[in-house]
C-alpha cells in the first residue's frame, strides 16, 4: 500500500494531523502547506491576469512550480524532523561520535527544509506582489493574500531555522 503525504490527505484530516499529540506535522510543514497555498492563490490571480499582463503565464507556471516544492517540503520536513529525535535517542556507548555525527547530519536537514521553504515563500511573495501591482484588479484580495500568507509562512520558517541553528525545539 503507497504511503500517504500530506498532499493526499483530505483537509479536516490534515488538520487533525497538526492538531494531534504527534511530533509531527509541525511548524515546519504548517510553513510549507501556507506556503503551497499562497502558491496556489498567486497561480490563480496570475491565470486571471492572462491578457493584461504579458508575463502572466510564466508566473502561473513558476506559482505552479513553487507550490509543488513546498507541498513536498511540508512532507520532508516531518521526515526531516523524525531523522532527528532518532538521532538523539541513539546510545551514546560505545562511540559518541557515532551519535554525534547522526544528530548532526540529521540537524543539517532540519535546517534545509525550512530554509528551502522560507526561500519559496519570498519567491511566492515576491510574484503575488507582482500580481497585485499589475495584475487583474478582480484578484487583487487573492494576490495581496498570496503575499501575506507567503511573508508569514517564510518568517515562521526562518524562525524555525534560527531554533534549529541553535540546537533547540528539534
Amino acid at each position: 500500500m503507497p504511503m500517504t503525504t500530506l498532499a493526499d490527505e483530505r483537509l479536516g484530516d490534515l488538520l487533525d494531523s497538526f492538531a494531534a499529540r504527534t511530533p509531527a506535522p509541525g511548524g515546519g510543514s504548517a510553513a510549507g502547506v501556507v506556503v503551497a497555498l499562497a502558491a496556489a492563490l498567486c497561480a490563480m490571480a496570475a491565470r486571471f491576469s492572462a491578457g493584461r499582463l504579458a508575463s502572466a503565464e510564466e508566473i502561473a507556471a513558476a506559482a505552479d512550480g513553487l507550490r509543488e516544492r513546498a507541498l513536498r517540503l511540508a512532507a520532508d520536513d516531518s521526515l526531516a524532523y523524525a531523522a532527528v529525535l532518532a538521532a538523539r535517542r541513539l546510545p551514546e556507548a560505545p562511540d559518541p561520535a557515532v551519535r554525534q555525527e547522526a544528530v548532526a547530519t540529521a540537524m543539517a536537514r532540519a535546517v534545509a527544509v525550512p530554509l528551502e521553504v522560507s526561500e519559496i515563500g519570498a519567491d511566492v511573495a515576491r510574484l503575488a506582489t507582482q500580481l497585485a501591482a499589475t495584475g487583474n484588479p478582480n484578484l487583487l484580495g487573492d494576490a495581496r493574500t498570496a503575499v501575506l500568507l507567503a511573508e508569514a509562512a517564510a518568517a515562521a520558517a526562518s524562525t524555525l531555522v534560527e531554533i534549529n541553528l541553535s540546537g533547540g525545539g528539534t
